[in-house]
């Protein structure tokens, strides 16, 4: 080395000591120095610079770790650094510095790095006397760990002699095999156990033994410690340095050898390479490690982990190593007292255990951090900051729990071949169930099907005296393990060789599956069978520690119950061909002794196969039994011949029916092409099998088949709940003219049975029926209401018309709309094809509003085709008529719906019978509703005074009412009842009297009088129910049509089922008085209002204010008036289009925009000038008049607000229209001068196929959401969040979906995602297509938005307003998570939400990740003595407190629409701080979220439930929720 060299180095040793690396370019001095070409010293001081930590660190945090360790390499690879040299470094610069601890019985023995490289020495001096005959020695180690073996181990590695270290674990067999093979001359024995095992094979060999303890035993020709360490007295000539000199860094230094399975352990070889590099690549992984480090180390020497990443490692960092007493846990925990480790290295049992022996002391889920913490540094000795868990699955709950207290536990993955490890968690970037990272140094790559493979200088070149060409091949080590890789972090699945392929050909990882069961303190082992098989199986040996322990029968039940939980649990989160059939509980463990697993504890898989053939042959045994003829099979359960009491070989069929052997008992069974007969029934079946145990398991197979159900006997009807059987439906019943068999031998107490009872009556024609289905139906039925419809729809076309009339009414309650009005709809035709002269009487007191809803949608859609109506159809629409009024009668309520729509019928082109029709039952309906009403009496007594007073005591007009119109309105306030009717329509449906309204109570004001009417408002005080205001209109010019029809429109125009109000609302109409009342709404016209505003208008400061208003009342004005042209089916307009005849919310999120008077109106003629006069008359005349008014609008507008007035697909038809109408020769040139086109329109209608309709309050939100943004530039999340938010509620987005389901997703693209990523627009742009073309819904995104995650890198912000487009319940400144979470082959993103209870404390509410956690809430269920069984139907929503630990959840099941909420439950511990509420309320939202618009529950907890929003029904067999 020159001195400048040297001066150099010694200045980057001081900066290094120093703290200063960052003044040092290391990879410029390693450049420079290997382009010098120095000598040996020189390059070895440069590796010894490189092992300081903050050397590493440096690296690291510079990005420069691949280039540096290529060049570090290069470097001992060129001065041949090796063993001997790393540790002759090290004692040189450590000296006194402890480099081991021996604990013995308590007590320390310390030996530094300068004591340990004499040893060292000695060691090696007394081996080359000892093979001084020997060309070629080999040295083999048996022994456990000790400080002696160490001596010879890196005696042999420093000097360059084989070494061959012999795992303790192996057979005898292979331990004789290994000597042979490797060639070994000199074997080192431990301690007696060693010893023992070379007695037994001693006579097979022929070598040196020393014993590397003292021991008692007296053997021939067996050389003691101390006796072997004399042999090095005798050397005369040892040179350390010439022979550290001599060592070949390429010749195979040491051979580790695989634990073999049923063939011979491979032997690994190693050269120094390997061994130097992989130290210099581990520090970089672990830049923090130093000498200031401590080691308590267990791990077998013979192992890779234990050798090079403790042993070697400890050395390398200039750490201390100190061996443990023992391996036992109790053991070790004295030492980590002693030793006050900072690095401990350990399979996953021991951190388990450490975190058991803390959780037997402490409250995990309770007690203070500091406290746990502080209980983990006293088991540990207070010093552990760094550990590793390695050679098997450890619970990512255990990593957590340790990460949070203080102890940064790694994963990682490793092979023999790789000197150990090959991944590794970074630091502080820990992912669940990874293995890290791939280390420094290495080169890895996935094969096609998942096999990882290595390469890189650490990695071995191969197998000692085996060419193995299969797993070397082009320079890569193929490891026959598959992986799969995410964002760089890896993830084992299987061993290659023991993945297969089930009788379907589909793959399948048994470990993958395995693993799942891992954290599942009740299963000791699991073992996974199915290979060649048509399912999967598994094998369970239970730890009986964690279960019931008496063999009594409750107990296996409840050993049973928990156990299908659990597999219910994990095949949630498999895809259907992996999902576990069925399982058996094993009396036993697998074991090595029967050579079911390998050394290191993993499964021989065949050999379990083979030894446990005889549990598993059953669990693919059938659990039927099969009767063949011809083609056709039927299956019969073995249960059903247990309930029926015969044998299997006792049941005979003969392809017509069943028979009993020596019994009379039969049932036809007759099979005739697709046609089968059972029974009494007929089906239609897809199959050549029947199974009758799927065929009993759903009872609307078979309710009513008395034949059957004779036969099968009475166990059919104690069913829980029906399972689909797809296959077979029923097609009709065997026509009988007398039955004597039809009442069953037995009786059942349960819904069931008297369904089938029911039926059964129904199917005789027995009129009793009525009765007994509909005390059936208002019973508590449970969940058996499906059943009731499935099977009544298979005869629901019953041969009298009368009994289909009277079904429909029984089960009213519990038909859907849709199915009530088809069923009355068939009812009715059937009706007409039997007697057309017979009329149609249907009992309506059993619907509800839903079904009222869809008479009245019904007839909605009917008037859009009326005139193809045949007359039966037209005369169904007759009979609706009259059940609308019906129905408005009985339930007073729902009256304005009626009207509304018997009026309908009374407008536009209807043919004179159904106008009729509709007249008559509008007539009935107002009698009905005023009989209910009543007329209030004309004298009362004030319960103030006691005095008499009557209405005219209760007026008050005002100086501007005329007298005859004061004597009008008396009379008619007197004569009928007005303001009674009035008031209940305009207000929470109060039933006013005069008694109600005090002395001067009403005061009377003239509003206006023009076109043929005066206008007055009555303001009404009441004492109990508050003010009311309404208006009387006199007609006092108009004939008697004009005011019925406009009486008409303003009914149309008011409130209906679907449609809001237009005008005010209409009141009531008595036309003996010449009158009709309407509700008084406070505001004022456009026109005045713009007026008032006419200097602000002006105002230039204020022009875009103004410019958005004026959008505003041009959009909401022209959307108005369509509507009006659109609800009078196109006929009419208002002329003109004027600001003064409007009332329109001054805000622009506000709804409720109001026509004042309709009495303008006049037929459109022309398409093309009905549009042109909104642009001239409306907006362009107004803009003339308000000059500040700037041009805001254009056609797009004009157009966008008709598609909303019209619905979308009749608006872009009137457009369509108005495109040809504009073609016209004379009004072609005034429509092209304003701009009205052809090519706009086209234009338009292009934008909406390919993106929707963007309305307005789309629009004006998303303006809005801009113009905060100006204002606020730094908002954070949270805050622009919390504005979407607002806007999103305030414009009533959420009400669009059903008409535009696009609408979330336009509003959060034209604003947080405005300039988000190219790829991202696109797949959004994407989505509206599929909105607009029904293939996706705006309520389930989840899936197509899980996609996207997959193929786009979603920046943070991207996936903080993801969360919140996708879970519209989620609130601004909720802590919310997207997890992507692998169901099978599938990846679902699913939402995380934190909230805070009256704890204090926060709670996270989400779906389960992991199946353990279904059955840790299982636990909780039964903890709380709730029956449960869980089925794969079941989903869950779950919390966990701060330190994720579960604490309470609910579960459901969807049934056909609805969603069944089984139980709710949460820990003792945690009730009573309102979790539950909590969780009930997240639930609501998520299912409302989805689109779910019922959720029911059980008879249980109904005080909680009712808080929650739930109302006793009984139809659905317990309380019910409308979201």
């Amino acid at each position: 080395m020159d001195i400048s060299q040297e001066k150099t180095f010694k200045q980057a040793q001081d900066l290094i000591l120093d703290n200063r690396v960052n003044e040092i370019d290391f990879i410029k001095i390693l450049e420079s120095t290997l382009d010098q070409n120095p000598d040996r010293g020189t390059l070895h001081k440069i590796l010894h610079l490189a092992h300081f930590s903050n050397v590493s660190k440096h690296i690291v945090e510079k990005n420069k770790v691949d280039k540096w360790l290529k060049l570090l390499v290069e470097i001992l690879k060129k001065s041949r650094f090796h063993t001997g040299y790393l540790l002759k470094q090290r004692a040189e610069y450590y000296g006194d510095k402890t480099a081991f601890n021996v604990i013995n019985d308590g007590n320390i023995q310390k030996i530094s790095y300068s004591s340990f490289w004499s040893l060292i020495k000695n060691t090696a001096r007394a081996l080359f006397i000892l093979n001084k005959k020997v060309d070629y020695p080999v040295i083999g180690l048996l022994t456990h760990n000790q400080f002696h073996g160490v001596l010879v181990d890196l005696a042999c590695l420093s000097f360059g002699i084989k070494i061959v270290p012999i795992p303790l674990n192996t057979t005898l067999e292979h331990i004789s095999y290994i000597i042979s093979h490797s060639g070994i001359n000199s074997l080192f024995i431990g301690n007696k156990e060693c010893l023992q095992k070379w007695i037994e094979i001693k006579d097979k060999h022929n070598v040196n033994i020393v014993l590397l303890e003292e021991l008692d035993e007296q053997i021939e020709n067996i050389i003691r410690w101390d006796d072997f360490l004399k042999l090095g007295d005798k050397s005369i000539d040892f040179d350390s340095d010439a022979l550290l000199d001599k060592v070949n860094m390429l010749a195979t230094q040491t051979i580790m050898y695989t634990s073999g399975t049923t063939a011979n352990p491979k032997g690994i070889i190693f050269n120094q390479i390997n061994i130097i590099s992989k130290r210099f690549a581990r520090a970089l992984a672990l830049p923090k490690l130093s000498s200031e480090d401590k080691f308590l180390c267990y791990l077998p020497l013979f192992h890779t982990f234990g050798r090079y990443f403790e042993l070697m490692g400890s050395i390398f960092w200039g750490a201390s190593y100190s061996f443990a007493e023992s391996p036992a846990f109790n053991s070790l925990i004295n030492d980590f007292k002693l030793i006050k480790p900072t690095i401990f290295i350990s399979i996953p049992k021991r951190w388990v255990q450490l975190h058991d022996m803390v959780k037997t002391k402490l409250d995990l889920d309770s007690d203070d951090q500091t406290i746990i913490k502080n209980e983990i540094e006293d088991i540990t000795g207070g010093s552990l900051v760094l550990g590793l868990s390695a050679a098997g699955y450890l619970d990512p709950d255990i990593f957590n729990f340790f990460h949070k207290n203080g102890i940064n536990l790694l994963s990682g993955y490793g092979m023999t071949e790789a000197t150990g490890g090959i991944t590794m968690t970074p630091e502080n970037d820990y992912r669940k169930n990874s293995v890290g990272t791939a280390l420094p140094g290495i080169e890895l790559k996935l094969e096609d099907d998942g096999e990882l493979c290595l390469k890189g200088p650490y990695i071995t070149e191969g197998y000692y005296k085996d060419n193995d060409t299969k797993l070397f091949k082009s320079g890569w080590f193929y490891t026959e393990d598959i992986f799969r890789k995410e964002d760089g972090h890896f993830y084992i699945i299987d061993r290659k060789k023991d993945i297969y392929k089930n009788s379907r050909g589909q793959t399948i990882s048994p470990q993958k599956i395995e693993n799942l069961f891992q954290d599942f303190d009740t299963i000791k082992s699991v073992f996974l069978v199915g290979d060649g098989k048509e399912f999967n199986t598994i094998l369970i040996y239970p730890n009986n520690d964690n279960l019931f322990t008496d063999n009594n029968q409750t107990n296996i039940n409840k050993i049973r119950e928990v156990f299908n939980s659990m597999i219910i649990s994990v095949n949630s989160f498999l895809s259907p061909y992996e999902r576990i059939i069925n399982y058996v509980i094993i009396n036993r463990d697998f074991s090595k002794k029967n050579g079911e697993l390998t050394t290191k504890g993993t499964y021989v898989r065949k050999m379990i196969l083979k030894n446990f053939r005889d549990v598993i042959e059953p669990l693919y045994e059938k659990s039927y039994i099969s009767l063949y003829h011809n083609e056709k099979e039927v299956r019969v359960p073995t249960w059903l011949l247990r309930e029926i009491g015969i044998l299997k070989s006792n049941l005979n069929w003969d392809g017509y029916s069943f028979t009993i052997s020596h019994e009379h008992r039969s049932l036809s069974i007759n099979w005739s092409s697709d046609n089968l007969q059972i029974g009494n029934f007929y089906y239609s079946i897809k199959s050549k099998l029947l199974d009758l145990d799927l065929f009993i398991q759903n009872p609307a197979l078979w309710l009513g088949n008395y034949e059957f159900a004779n036969f099968t006997g009475p166990s059919i009807f104690r069913l829980k709940e029906s399972k689909n059987y797809d296959n077979i439906m029923i097609i009709g019943k065997k026509d009988e003219t007398s039955a004597t068999n039809e009442d069953t031998p037995f009786k059942v107490d349960t819904e069931l049975y008297r369904i089938h009872k029911s039926v059964i009556l129904y199917l005789k024609n027995d009129i009793k029926f009525f009765k007994e289905l509909i005390s059936t139906v208002d019973d508590s039925i449970g969940n058996w209401s499906i059943i009731i419809i499935e099977t009544y729809m298979h005869f629901n076309e019953h041969s009298l018309p009368s009994f289909r009339i009277k079904l429909i009414e029984a089960i009213a309650p519990l038909l859907s709309g849709e199915l009530f009005i088809n069923l009355l709809h068939n009812a009715y035709l059937y009706l007409r094809k039997i007697d057309s002269s017979k009329g149609f009487s249907f009992d309506i007191k059993r619907t509800k509003d839903e079904h009222y809803q869809a008479i009245i949608s019904y007839i909605q859609e009917s008037k859009k085709h009326i005139d193809t109506a045949t007359l039966d159809e037209q005369e169904f629409i007759k009979a609706l008529l009259l059940l609308i009024a019906d129905f408005g009668i009985i339930h007073p309520t729902r009256f304005l719906w009626a009207r509304s729509e018997l009026i309908n019928w009374q407008l536009g082109k209807v043919p004179k019978p159904l106008y009729s029709t509709a007249q008559k039952a509008y007539y009935n309906l107002i009698r009905g509703f005023r009989s209910w009403i009543g007329q209030s009496t004309n004298i009362t007594v004030d319960p103030e005074t006691g005095k008499e007073y009557g209405w005219e005591d209760i007026l008050m007009f005002d100086d501007g009412v005329r007298q005859d119109h004061k004597k009008k309105l008396l009379n008619a306030i007197i004569e009928t009842s007005l303001i009674r009717e009035s008031i209940f329509l305009f207000s929470k449906n109060y039933l006013i009297g005069l008694s109600d309204i005090p002395l001067n109570g009403i005061y009377i004001s003239s509003i206006s009088n023009y076109e043929n009417k005066s206008a007055f408002r009555l303001l009404v005080k009441t004492r109990n129910y508050g003010n009311h205001n309404l208006v009387v209109n006199l007609n006092e010019g108009w004939n008697r049509d004009f005011i019925e029809t406009e009486v008409k429109l303003l009914i149309k125009m008011g409130s209906g089922l679907n449609d809001n109000p237009l005008v005010e609302n209409f009141g009531g109409y008595w036309p003996e008085h010449n009158l009709y009342t309407e509700e008084y709404i406070h505001g004022e016209t456009l026109e005045k209002y713009l007026k008032r505003n006419m200097d602000d208008i002006s105002d230039h400061s204020k022009v875009d204010r103004w410019q958005m208003r004026w959008l505003h009342f041009i959009w909401s004005g022209v959307q108005a008036y369509q509507e009006f042209w659109y609800r009078t089916n196109y006929e009419l307009a208002i002329n003109p289009p004027s600001t003064h005849n409007l009332m329109i919310p001054h805000r622009d999120y506000k709804t409720g925009t109001r026509i004042i008077s309709i009495s303008s109106r006049k037929s459109v003629e022309s398409l093309a000038d009905h549009f042109i006069s909104f642009y001239t008359k409306y907006i362009i005349d107004t803009e003339q008049k308000y000059a500040g008014l700037s041009h805001m609008s254009d056609w797009e507008v004009i157009f966008t607000a008709t598609i909303q007035a019209l619905k979308v697909e009749n608006g872009k038809k009137v457009l369509e229209d108005l495109k040809i109408n504009i073609k016209s020769s004379d009004i072609q040139k005034k429509c092209s001068s304003i701009g009205l086109t052809e090519e706009r329109i086209d234009k338009f209608l292009g934008e909406i196929d390919k993106f929707g309709v963007l309305t307005k309050p789309v629009v004006f939100a998303a303006l809005r959401y801009e113009r905060w943004l100006e204002l606020n530039q730094k908002a954070t999340l949270q805050a622009k969040a919390s504005i979407l938010q607002d806007l999103y509620k305030d414009y009533e987005l959420d009400n669009l979906l059903d008409e535009y389901p696009e609408t979330r997703l336009r509003f959060f693209m034209m604003t947080c995602f405005r300039d988000c990523k190219k790829e991202l627009t696109n797949e959004f742009q994407n989505m509206i297509k599929e909105m607009r073309g029904n293939m996706l819904s705006p309520w389930n995104m989840q899936e197509r938005i899980s996609s996207i995650g997959l193929v786009i890198n979603l920046n943070e912000e991207e996936k903080f307003f993801l969360a919140r487009m996708l879970f519209p319940h989620v609130n601004s400144a909720d802590y919310v998570e997207l997890v992507t979470t692998t169901y099978g082959e599938e990846s679902k993103i699913n939402l995380v939400y934190q909230t805070e209870c009256n704890d204090g404390n926060l709670y996270r509410i989400r779906p389960p990740f992991l199946p353990k956690e279904i059955a840790q809430f299982h636990g909780i269920l039964k903890e709380s003595m709730l029956s449960v069984t869980f089925t794969s139907k079941h989903e869950f929503l779950l919390a966990f407190n701060g330190r994720n630990s579960l604490v309470g959840g609910l579960y459901w099941k969807k049934i056909n629409d609805l969603i069944h909420l089984e139980w709710v439950a949460i820990k003792r511990k945690y009730q009573k701080i309102s979790l539950s509420k909590r969780i009930m309320a997240d639930f609501d939202k998520r299912m409302k979220a989805s689109g779910v618009k019922t959720i029911t529950v059980g008879f249980y907890a109904q005080e909680f439930f009712k808080k929650h929003g739930f109302k006793i029904e009984k139809q659905y067999g317990g309380m019910v929720k409308k979201l």
